[in-house]
């Protein structure tokens, strides 16, 4: 048999929910949820029937559904002594459930077809385990905060056997932070709910419970939960429904940051300084008033001090020891309030601190001055790890440290505010990144506390649902499924955006992953006009065919497939339609500033594009503040474009060039991939080089034509080369327009004994004839090369380079410490490398290794580049260590971390690191003719290797944001 909920069972009552007077209100409340839920599902709501009036209307519900808490449950109690389900599995456990069907009920006297049974371990467990039965049902978490409608059904059946139990969440508190939240999501707290009311609050603790998490920080920047409810009403919600509440990074003792400023003043018991050696006394009065009030909920502490709008606690004249003295003394202090306030042993209370930016040095100190690592006043306080607020972490416990009784937490930020850019309006998370970083926290013991940073809630819903599910089920998500990113991704869309046909739902995902990998080189409000190059490697080009790509699939699916669905609207479209808009707004300035350097018309044209991006900005906010009855006004007010400094302060809109035409006619031939060009003038002319078939693997390459003056201007291209071919039958180009023309080389026309084949191409206009010079690389790999050797592009003169995907390595040679893997998705391009196991020192000697093999023309010195992520250094010695060799010859350890490096403001190699999303590592080496072998072995947890490039000592190419394309290997 089964317990089937199907419509009309629920229409007649012969379904109903069976409650108790001494459940828990936040499980009753929950409990009302799922009613809801279902009634959004079946079209008809179970009715809700009291235990105490149940045994005189029994006979009437044949499938009743109990619900409870072991050992706050009398039903679980009777169901459990007559052996109709077994709690042993649940009881004594953390926030675990069963849900059980029961056939043939013989309860209280009645008999019942079948009952569904859910039961938790703890109040929290109960409320998973109620809201398991939503998802079930296809209910999606984000169903009440994005009012997603679930798909409806007629009947869905719960097979009888053996019961489902979940397991003990990996990660004991898993959470989020509300931060950032002006002028968004104050504004639509604002018009919505009149404040930071419990009003709101109960839906952001609806979420938090969906998503499977615990804990929660509130929002902070001018608000009070404690007061704003109104009063403590916020407080005593979060406490019925089993939501721990903490305060964040600076605000100690369950008290924010601006209550403090609402008790102040001259003659206030509190004092009129935040201050711990001036106000003392004020600051000790303002902490005990709080926990007198609020240590009968269920909380964390938050323990030390920082100053006022989260900056250090003493002046920058201070030294490392005096901070470190003070922060101890005010955690011994803390510690003593917190113990007579909670009349519990310490060890037993929650706490937690945060070591966040400077507090990170006052803990550890330097190789001179102590600081407060292992001092007793820590003993059982949760340590909180931080990023460096942009996703990479910034330590993890050695071994020794891993044994802290109190455990390590991790704070880290899909939303920022502060140096060297902000970035707080849509999403611009990447799962591959979250996944990677976090699962390397989990390896190192950071397994205690999981809260992020999601600024507005609003669009980071799929990070956010990915870092909760991380954190409740590791051994499903985590360090064991190397494609987590992607699985998650599918999912997610299978869950909240639902789709009859699997196709559709792959393509949401995939343009999920595919904007997200865009702003994962470079965040929206970081974007400029030089980041990327214009012409370098056609790079400009490359990246608008990416984002208009994913445009126009985006555009189709919401047109084609969902196009009533507000889900696929709030969780793929906006996002992407808007944070696209604005990099192709960049990429289309930059186009234009060097258009116009040359004189190119083309300029004039981009400057339209550029306005009509501005507009389409302006378009999607103010839509996305009208759509659904306003539910969302406010949320995409952060601003977002041209930041110049931190924050949006002097932030500006694109500088656009635009000129007048020349009157002459003037034509312009430029080669794409490397910018040069010229009009062909007898003073200024000058051969070009069309350098693309130089890689073997291409067929050739673009010459662009355009004109620096009014009209049209006709051209005539023509080679005298048999290998050359030209396809062009157009002859003319008009003003405002550019015109590109495929120069292809067959390389079976070449003589065999031509090594450095080259032709020519003339293009001749009215006044000017210009000369391109197409050089041609030939597959010159022995025959018995071995797999993935790279051969590259280079000049008669040796100029050029090798470009490596880290990937395709040649051989990979593993110890018995570890392996090196693919870490799928997880490169500007592409996929990347790192050694794994995340949590081990390798030796030189046992370090696991990979071997990339390249044929080299000349024999000289060698500059070789490794792009790596911009990981932090994972120790305190401030390092990030790895080895190389060349051709088996000495291996030398080498250190990804440049002098002077530290995770400050300032400092610029970590804020070009975080910016760029990369760190590049040059060493010079000794190469030899023909084909070379270079090893890389990882030391260090935390380094994962993207791309390496080879060029000659000294050279620089042509400037590229990502870097020269792979080169061509067998």
């Amino acid at each position: 048999m089964s317990f089937s909920f199907t419509t009309s069972k629920i229409k007649d009552n012969n379904i109903v929910f069976i409650y108790e007077e001494c459940a828990f209100p936040g499980v009753l409340r929950i409990a009302g949820c799922v009613r809801d839920d279902i009634g959004k599902v079946f079209g008809a709501k179970p009715i809700g029937v009291e235990y105490k009036n149940y045994a005189d209307t029994a006979a009437f519900y044949p499938n009743p559904v109990f619900f409870g808490t072991v050992g706050n449950s009398r039903i679980l109690d009777k169901l459990a002594q007559q052996g109709s389900v077994d709690l042993f599995a649940i009881a004594g456990e953390r926030e675990v459930y069963s849900i059980s069907v029961v056939d043939d009920l013989e309860f209280e006297g009645f008999h019942f077809e079948s009952a569904l049974v859910i039961a938790g371990s703890d109040k929290r467990g109960t409320i998973y385990g109620l809201f398991k039965i939503s998802e079930m049902l296809g209910v999606s978490p984000f169903t009440d905060w994005l009012d997603i409608k679930p798909e409806t059904l007629s009947q869905y059946t719960f097979e009888s056997g053996e019961p489902i139990v979940s397991k003990t969440p990996s990660v004991y508190y898993r959470g989020f932070f509300i931060n950032d939240e002006w002028p968004a999501f104050g504004n639509f707290c604002m018009k919505r709910y009149g404040g930071f009311t419990a009003k709101m609050y109960e839906h952001v603790f609806e979420l938090l419970l969906r998503l499977k998490g615990n804990y929660l920080w509130p929002a902070m920047w001018s608000s009070v939960f404690y007061d704003d409810g109104p009063g403590m009403a916020s407080a005593y919600l979060a406490d019925e429904l089993g939501v721990i509440m903490g305060t964040s990074h600076h605000e100690p003792c369950m008290r924010q940051g601006e209550e403090y400023s609402h008790v102040r003043g001259e003659g206030s018991i509190y004092g009129d300084a935040w201050d711990f050696r001036a106000n003392r006394d004020g600051i000790i009065k303002f902490w005990e008033d709080s926990l007198e009030e609020r240590s009968a909920l269920e909380n964390v502490v938050t323990v030390g001090m920082r100053g006022e709008a989260d900056t250090p606690i003493l002046s920058s004249g201070s030294t490392l020891a005096d901070n470190a003295a003070l922060l101890r003394d005010v955690i011994a202090t803390q510690n003593e309030i917190v113990r007579e306030k909670y009349q519990k042993d310490i060890m037993d209370i929650p706490r937690m601190l945060a070591l966040y930016k400077e507090v990170e040095s006052f803990y550890y100190g330097d190789g001179k001055t102590p600081g407060i690592k292992g001092c007793s006043e820590l003993d059982g306080v949760t340590l909180l790890l931080c990023d460096d607020n942009f996703g990479n972490l910034r330590r993890v416990p050695d071994a020794d440290e891993r044994e802290h009784a109190g455990g390590f937490g991790m704070y880290y930020h899909f939303d920022y505010h502060g140096d060297p850019i902000s970035y707080e309006w849509f999403n611009t998370t990447y799962l591959p990144k979250v996944w990677e970083q976090m699962t390397s926290a989990y390896d190192n013991g950071i397994q205690k506390m999981w809260i992020v940073n999601v600024g507005d809630i609003f669009t980071n819903e799929y990070p956010l649902a990915f870092f909760l599910d991380l954190a409740y089920d590791f051994d499903r998500w985590g360090t064991g499924n190397r494609t987590s990113a992607r699985q998650y991704t599918e999912e997610f869309v299978r869950r909240n955006i639902p789709h009859h046909d699997e196709k559709v739902q792959k393509e949401a995902a995939d343009i999920l992953l595919g904007y997200t990998a865009v702003t994962y080189r470079r965040r929206t409000e970081a974007m400029n006009a030089d980041v990327y190059a214009p012409f370098s490697f056609a790079e400009s080009e490359r990246q608008l065919g990416i984002i208009e790509d994913l445009e126009k699939r985006a555009e189709r699916l919401y047109k084609d497939e969902y196009s009533s669905s507000f889900a696929f609207y709030e969780l793929v479209y906006l996002p992407l339609k808007a944070v696209m808009n604005v990099q192709k707004m960049w990429i289309y300035t930059g186009l234009n500033h060097a258009y116009a350097r040359m004189g190119s018309t083309v300029a004039n044209t981009l400057a339209g594009r550029i306005d009509d991006c501005i507009k389409e900005d302006r378009k999607l906010v103010e839509g996305l503040h009208r759509i659904h009855g306003e539910k969302w006004y406010a949320m995409g007010l952060s601003e977002h474009i041209g930041f110049k400094y931190w924050c949006e302060e002097q932030c500006q809109y694109p500088i656009v060039h635009t000129f007048e035409c020349a009157n002459k006619p003037r034509l312009i031939v430029s080669i794409p991939s490397t910018g040069e060009y010229t009009e062909g003038g007898f003073w200024t002319g000058r051969e070009l080089t069309l350098p693309d078939a130089l890689d073997p693997s291409s067929d050739g390459g673009y010459i662009e034509l355009s004109t620096a003056s009014s009209g049209r201007v006709s051209y005539v291209i023509e080679s005298d080369d048999g290998f050359i071919k030209i396809e062009d039958h157009k002859r003319s180009v008009k003003c405002g327009k550019s015109r590109k023309v495929f120069i292809s080389v067959d390389r079976s026309a070449i003589g065999g004994d031509d090594k450095n084949p080259s032709g020519t191409v003339r293009v001749t206009s009215e006044n000017n004839t210009i000369v391109i010079r197409v050089p041609v690389g030939i597959k010159r790999l022995p025959d018995k090369t071995e797999k993935n050797t790279y051969t590259g592009v280079f000049f008669d003169d040796g100029s050029g380079y090798i470009s490596i995907v880290a990937v395709n390595w040649s051989k990979k040679t593993d110890s018995k410490s570890g392996s090196f893997e693919t870490v799928e998705g997880l490169a500007r391009e592409g996929s990347s490398i790192k050694a794994y196991p995340q949590n081990v020192i390798f030796t030189q000697a046992d370090s696991p290794k990979v071997t990339y093999s390249f044929m080299i023309a000349r024999a000289g010195r060698y500059d070789i580049s490794l792009y790596t992520s911009p990981a932090n250094p994972p120790y305190p010695d401030n390092t990030l260590l790895f080895s190389y060799s060349v051709n088996s010859l000495d291996t030398i350890t080498d250190d990804m971390i440049p002098e002077g490096y530290s995770v400050a403001a300032g400092n610029t190699a970590w804020s070009e690191g975080v910016l760029d999303n990369i760190r590049i590592k040059t060493i010079t080496v000794q190469l030899s003719e023909g084909i070379n072998e270079l090893t890389i072995g990882a030391l260090y947890p935390g380094f994962v290797l993207e791309k390496i490039v080879i060029t000659r000592e000294g050279e620089t190419l042509p400037y590229s944001y990502l870097g020269p394309p792979e080169s061509f290997h067998s």
